[in-house]
């Protein structure tokens, strides 16, 4: 199995990571593993997946929504 090692770990990452640790009752590198395993693991999809319900009910409305992109657009070429 892979290692990783994290070099300049800043301090106070690290004591917040350990005091997660212990609330989860795990080692500072398991919880370490674990952050990155929910994370990485594609869970964040379900974000968007509430972000969709949102913009359901509101369509549910019957109002419409404009495209950003061309206000977008028209503030980057100023």
């Amino acid at each position: 199995m892979a290692q990783l090692v994290i070099h300049d770990f800043e301090e106070d990452l690290l004591v917040s990571l350990q005091a997660r640790a212990t609330n989860h009752g795990r080692t500072v590198e398991a919880e370490a593993k674990a952050i990155l395993v929910r994370n990485l693991s594609g869970l964040h999809a379900k974000t968007w997946d509430r972000a969709d319900l949102i913009y359901q009910r509101l369509a549910q409305t019957g109002r419409s929504f404009s495209d950003s992109v061309e206000l977008i657009r028209e503030d980057r070429q100023r």
